[in-house]
This record gives C-alpha cells, sequence and structure tokens, in this order.
C-alpha cells in the first residue's frame, strides 16, 4: 500500500500479529503498529512499544487486510 507496509508474524501463544509499518518505517530498527489482539498481546509480552510516527485511528476500516485474512473484523 502506498502508505507503508503491513506485515504479519506467527506467535504460537497468540496466533497471528499484524503490523502496520509506515513508509520509511519498514526495516527492522522499527516496531509497528499494532493492529490485531495477538500483535497487541505479543508487544506486551515482547515489552516494546511502537516506535514509528503514525497511528491508526481508532474505528478505521482495513478493508485490504480483512479480505485477505489477515485480520478478522
Amino acid at each position: 500500500m502506498p502508505e507503508g507496509e503491513i506485515g504479519c508474524a506467527s506467535n504460537p501463544a497468540f496466533g497471528r500479529e499484524v503490523f502496520f509499518h509506515p513508509k520509511g518505517y519498514t526495516d527492522e530498527s522499527y516496531v509497528g503498529i499494532p493492529l490485531n489482539k495477538a500483535a497487541v498481546d505479543g508487544l506486551k509480552l515482547s515489552r516494546l512499544t511502537p516506535n514509528v510516527t503514525y497511528s491508526v485511528k481508532e474505528g478505521v476500516v482495513l478493508n485490504e487486510t480483512v479480505q485477505i485474512g489477515m485480520i478478522s473484523n
């Protein structure tokens, strides 16, 4: 997507973690914005916090990620 990248990680304890990395913040030194509960739980367990300048507004509709099965609505 033009605004950045959506990435996933598989966590045996929480399931599929989905994150948004804004354009310019996509290398491994950045922790993206969690887009689902598994990602939030994984960050808490790892004691990490997002360090990118963007955030996802509450209530935003993420149609592309829902359509390809990355997150559920």
